[in-house]
C-alpha cells in the first residue's frame, strides 16, 4: 500500500502529510527510519520497503532516485561526488581556515550542489578522538544544517535479536542502516514488533519530515563547479605559515635560490615575477640569498646554508622530513595548481598567510603558527585563474592585431589586475611603423589626459584630506588673480567635474609663437635663440610662465544662461595644476613624488623622462608637430599646452608604462593603501567616485561609463571609473570586480589626425573580453 501511494507524490501541505501519516500501517512508519545499506553492491537494488539508500563511501556518479532517499558517506576528502565535483577542498584545507564566513559559504554549497544531484543527505566522516581543528569543522558542518550534515555516530549500524535493542536502537539514533543480508529478518521482526516500538518510541515528528522529503519533487540538475571567487579565497586562506623566528616571512629580497625538480615550472616562473631566481647548485652553493625548497626537493649535502634561511613551500606532508633545517614554510594540505601561483604572492608578502595547522602536528613545536599580514601590493597570477583562458586571450590578440594591421596605432601595452594580482602585463607591436623597435613592457608612453587622474586629482584629494582644500570654496580664495576674472566664482568641485563654463580647449600655445617661432625673449639661452631649440630640454622663463597664466586667466568662457553645463576641459585642470601648487607650497611634481610616486615605488612613471635619464628609445614618439615644433615629438610631452609649460602640467605631460599605472589605480582599488602604506583614506576616494552634477556623468575628476556614449564596456558597473588619452590611453578600474584595465598606445603617431583606434572601439572591445572571461569564470 505504501508505495503506491508514494507514486501519488505531489504532497505539499501538512494536511497532506498528515493524512499520509494516517494511511501508513505501524510497519511502514518505521519503515521511514531504515535505510538500505547496498554500499557493496555495483547494481543496488531499491528496496521501497525502506525510507533511504545508504552508501558507505562517496559516489563516483549522482543515482537515480527510485522515490527514496539517498545518504552518502564522506570520507575525509568531503566529496560526495568524485567523478563529477572536481576541485573541491578536503577536511583538512577546511580545517585550516580561520575564516567562518568561507566556511558558511562552502557548505551552503556542497549542500545545493549535492541535492542538485539527488543526495539528500550527507554523513560526516568518524569525529576524531581529539578535538583539534579537523573535529571543530566537521563540528561546524553539522551546525551549519543538522538536517542535512549528519554525524555518523547519529546513524545505527549494529544487527539486533531483541524488540527492547531496536526501540533503544530507534530512541538513541536518527536513522537504522541495515545490510543486504539484515533486511529480511528485520522486516520480518517489525511486523511482529511494530506496534509496541511505537508506543515505546516517540517517532511521529521524524516519521512525516521523512515523508515530506520524499514526496518533494526533484529532478537532477547539472552539476556546478565550485565557485571560482570561493575556491580562490578558500585556497589562499588554507596556506599555512609557520616561523620559527618572527619576520622570516614575507621575504623582502631580490634574489632567491630555489631546489626543486621543475626549474622551469609554474611556481619557479612565477617566482621571477617577483625576485631573480637561481635554481643551478653551482649558483646556489655560492650565493647568500635565502633557499625556498618545494614538494620534490632535499637539502644535498655539502650546501652552503650558514647564515641562510630555508624556506619549504608544500604539501604538510612533504615537509617532515626537512623541519630540523627549516626556519619557515607555507603549507597546505591538498595539491591543486592554483598553490603554484598563490604561494609566491605569500613568500614575497603580496597578500596575507593565515591558515592554521588543521591536526596536531607534534615535530612543528618549535614553529610560531601566527598569520603572516600582507603588504598589499600587487602580485601576480596566471590569466586562467581569473577567467582569461587561451580563447580570451586570443579574442584579445587578435584585437590588438587588428588595431596594428589596420594602422590604428604601430603598438600598445595592455596590462589587466584582478582581485589584487596582476594577469596580464602584455606589449605588442613597435614604437613606430618602420617596425625596427618593439615595444616592452617597460615601454614609457605619453598618458595624455590620463594624466589628470594619475597626477593632478591624486593631488587635489590628497589636500582635501589635509583639509587645505575645501571643493565648494571658489577659486579666487586660492588664487588672487582670479579675484576681478570672470572665473572668480568658480568652485574646486565644478572645476574637478568639467562642469565650470570653461571652453574646452584654448591653443595658448599659439600665443608663444611669432613668425613660427617662439618670441625671443622666451627662449632660456642665447644658445637656444640661435639654435631654435624648443623640444628637448627646454626651460620656460619665468617670464612665459606668468604669461601663459594669465591667457588663462583672461581666457573667455562658454555662453550659457544661469548655470554652467558639463563641458569637457583642459583648463580647469590647468587651473587645478596652480591650486595645489599654491595650497602646498611647491611643485606639484614634487609633492607627488613625496606622497605617491615615491612611496608607491613607481620608477617608471615621470614628467619629462629624458631629464630622468629615461633613453629615448625607451619612450614611444607620438606625433609629427609641423605647427608647433616642426619635428617628430618624441621622449617630451606631445600636448603643446603643456610642452610650453615645460612638460610638467594638470592636464598632460606624465609619461608612464602601464604596469605604474595598475599600481596607482590598485592602491585606489584598496582603500588608499599600498605596500602597508596610507596614503588617502578610503572615504575620500568613494567621496571622489561620485557624481554631483545633472546631466554630467563625470565623478570629480573621474570619468564614469555612459552607454550612450560607449566610453567603457558595457559590461562595467556604475561603481567603476576611469579616464582616456588622447594619445590612445586608457585606465579604468572596476571595485565590484575588483579588476583594472590599463591600455597604453602611440594612435597620433605620426598623425593625430588617426582616429581609427576610437572609431573601432578597441580599447572597449578588449574591455568586453576580460568582462565576459570574468563573468564566465565567476558565474560557473
Amino acid at each position: 500500500m505504501f508505495s503506491s501511494v508514494i507514486l501519488l507524490g505531489g504532497v505539499q501541505a501538512s494536511e497532506s502529510v498528515d493524512s499520509l501519516y494516517r494511511q501508513l500501517s505501524d510497519v511502514e512508519r518505521v519503515q521511514q527510519l531504515l535505510w538500505a545499506d547496498y554500499s557493496q553492491s555495483q547494481s543496488p537494488i531499491y528496496e521501497r520497503d525502506f525510507a533511504g539508500i545508504y552508501f558507505d563511501k562517496p559516489l563516483q556518479t549522482a543515482v537515480t532516485r527510485a522515490n527514496q532517499l539517498i545518504a552518502v558517506q564522506l570520507d575525509d576528502r568531503l566529496n560526495p561526488l568524485l567523478n563529477e565535483l572536481h576541485n573541491l577542498p578536503d577536511l583538512y584545507t577546511l580545517a585550516s581556515l580561520s575564516r567562518s564566513d568561507l566556511l558558511s559559504t562552502y557548505f551552503h554549497y556542497l549542500k545545493s550542489v549535492s541535492q542538485d544531484r539527488g543526495i539528500d543527505f550527507l554523513v560526516l566522516p568518524p569525529m576524531p578522538d581529539t578535538l583539534n581543528r579537523s573535529a571543530l569543522v566537521l563540528r561546524q558542518m553539522q551546525a551549519h544544517d543538522p538536517a542535512f550534515f549528519l554525524a555518523r555516530e547519529q546513524l545505527a549500524f549494529e544487527p539486533v535479536r531483541k524488540r527492547k535493542e531496536m526501540a533503544q536502537l530507534l530512541q538513541e539514533n536518527l536513522f537504522w542502516v541495515m545490510s543486504t543480508e539484515e533486511q529480511s529478518e528485520v522486516q520480518r521482526k517489525l511486523s511482529r514488533y511494530a506496534e509496541r516500538l511505537l508506543d515505546e518510541t516517540p517517532v511521529e515528528v521524524r516519521v512525516k519530515r521523512m515523508l515530506r522529503l520524499r514526496h518533494e519533487p526533484r529532478t537532477l540538475k547539472p552539476a556546478r563547479p565550485l565557485p571560482n571567487q570561493l575556491g580562490m579565497a578558500m585556497s589562499r586562506a588554507s596556506v599555512v605559515p609557520l616561523q620559527r623566528e618572527h619576520g622570516v616571512l614575507p621575504l623582502e629580497v631580490d634574489t632567491v635560490c630555489f631546489l626543486t625538480n621543475e626549474p622551469y615550472g609554474a611556481t619557479a616562473n612565477m617566482l621571477r615575477k617577483y625576485a631573480y631566481v637561481i635554481t643551478e647548485y653551482v649558483g646556489i652553493n655560492h650565493a647568500k640569498a635565502p633557499i625556498v625548497l618545494d614538494n620534490n626537493a632535499f637539502v644535498p649535502e655539502g650546501l652552503s646554508t650558514e647564515g641562510r634561511q630555508l624556506i619549504f613551500i608544500g604539501e604538510i606532508s612533504h615537509a617532515k622530513d626537512l623541519l630540523s633545517q627549516l626556519d619557515a614554510a607555507l603549507l597546505y594540505s591538498l595539491e591543486s595548481d592554483i598553490y603554484n601561483y598563490l604561494i609566491p604572492q605569500q613568500l614575497f608578502g603580496a597578500t596575507e598567510a593565515t591558515g592554521k595547522l588543521p591536526y596536531d602536528f607534534p615535530e612543528l613545536a618549535g614553529f610560531s603558527n601566527e598569520p603572516v599580514a600582507g603588504k598589499l601590493k600587487l602580485g601576480y597570477a596566471h590569466p586562467e585563474m581569473s577567467g582569461l583562458d587561451k580563447e580570451a586571450r586570443d579574442k584579445i590578440e587578435a584585437i590588438v592585431g587588428e588595431a596594428i594591421q589596420t594602422g590604428s596605432t604601430p603598438g600598445a601595452q595592455l596590462a589587466i589586475a584582478v582581485d589584487g594580482s596582476i594577469v596580464l602585463d602584455e606589449a605588442y607591436g613597435f614604437l613606430t611603423y618602420d617596425s625596427l623597435l618593439p615595444v616592452d613592457r617597460s615601454t614609457l608612453y605619453d598618458l595624455a589626459s590620463v594624466t589628470k587622474v594619475s597626477a593632478t586629482l591624486l593631488a587635489v584629494m590628497k589636500l582635501y584630506e589635509q583639509g587645505k582644500i575645501h571643493l565648494d570654496s571658489s577659486l579666487s580664495h586660492y588664487l588672487p588673480a582670479y579675484q576681478e576674472s570672470n572665473k572668480s566664482d568658480i568652485t574646486i568641485r565644478a572645476l574637478l567635474a568639467h562642469n565650470a563654463g570653461l571652453r574646452p580647449y584654448v591653443p595658448f600655445w599659439q600665443k608663444a609663437l611669432s613668425a613660427d617661432r617662439l618670441e625671443a625673449f622666451y627662449y632660456e639661452t642665447e644658445a637656444d635663440l640661435l639654435s631654435d631649440k624648443r623640444s628637448y630640454g627646454i626651460r620656460p622663463t619665468p617670464v612665459l610662465i606668468d604669461s601663459l597664466k594669465n591667457w588663462i586667466v583672461q581666457s573667455r568662457l562658454l555662453n550659457y544662461d544661469s548655470v554652467p553645463h558639463y563641458s569637457y576641459s583642459d583648463i580647469g585642470f590647468m587651473v587645478l595644476h596652480q591650486v595645489v601648487e599654491a595650497v602646498s607650497g611647491e611643485s606639484m611634481e614634487s609633492f607627488l613624488t613625496k606622497h605617491f610616486y615615491q612611496p608607491l615605488g613607481l620608477t617608471r612613471l615621470a614628467f619629462n623622462p629624458l631629464e630622468k635619464g629615461f633613453d629615448l628609445f625607451e619612450i614611444a614618439p607620438t606625433e609629427y608637430d609641423y605647427y608647433f615644433r616642426d619635428e617628430l615629438v618624441w621622449g617630451v610631452v606631445h600636448d603643446r599646452n603643456a610642452a610650453v609649460f615645460g612638460g610638467v602640467a594638470g592636464h598632460a605631460g606624465l609619461f608612464a608604462n602601464a604596469h605604474e599605472l595598475l599600481v596607482v589605480l590598485q592602491t585606489l582599488l584598496q582603500g588608499g593603501s599600498y605596500a602597508e602604506q596610507q596614503l588617502l583614506s578610503p572615504t575620500t576616494i568613494d567621496y571622489f567616485n561620485r557624481r554631483f552634477f545633472p546631466d554630467n556623468r563625470r565623478a570629480l575628476g573621474w570619468d564614469k561609463k555612459d552607454d550612450r556614449l560607449g566610453n567603457a564596456s558595457r559590461l562595467a558597473t556604475e561603481q567603476s571609473f576611469g579616464h582616456t588619452g588622447f594619445t590612445g590611453t586608457m585606465v579604468w578600474a572596476d571595485p565590484a570586480y575588483n579588476l583594472i584595465f590599463v591600455f597604453l598606445s602611440n594612435r597620433i603617431h605620426p598623425n593625430a589626425d588617426n582616429y581609427q583606434l576610437i572609431t573601432r572601439d578597441i580599447r572597449t572591445r578588449i574591455q568586453d573580453v576580460v568582462y565576459e572571461a570574468l563573468l564566465a569564470k565567476w558565474m560557473n
